[in-house]
């Protein structure tokens, strides 16, 4: 009769153990998002630049700026800045000898079709 419990016992310490899990493809490539890119200075200055012709805020001041390259090569911008009224948004495209912008923020819905864009890109800024 003890063998019984003993039994019992090693079936459940089995059962709890498992088998290695098949490991998980990347979050980029499961979330359809491209490859990161690092910008470079120059980069920076191109984005800036073409970030304060289009709000009309030359003094805009610049946080956070994540850039991803998608399948077909295309590098999308997407970002914060400063206008002197709280940060906003912006996303766009950098593009050889500049930067492109596709959209800013401002008013709420503005701001959350600028978010959108850029999650969609699988960028979270």
């Amino acid at each position: 009769m003890k063998k019984i419990p003993a039994l019992l016992l090693l079936l459940a310490v089995a059962a709890c153990t498992s088998a290695p899990q098949a490991s998980k493809p990347s979050t980029a490539t499961a979330s359809g998002a491209g490859s990161a890119v690092t910008l470079t200075d120059t980069d920076r200055g191109a984005i800036e630049a073409a970030v304060r012709a289009r709000a009309g805020q030359p003094s805009a001041t610049f946080r956070t700026m994540i850039a991803q390259r998608d399948a077909g090569g295309a590098v999308t911008v997407c970002g914060y800045f400063n206008p002197g009224a709280g940060d906003t948004p912006f996303v766009g495209t950098l593009v050889q000898g500049g930067f492109v912008v596709t959209d800013l923020g401002g008013p709420t819905e503005r701001t959350i079709a600028v978010q959108q864009a850029c999650h969609g890109r699988g960028i979270y800024i």
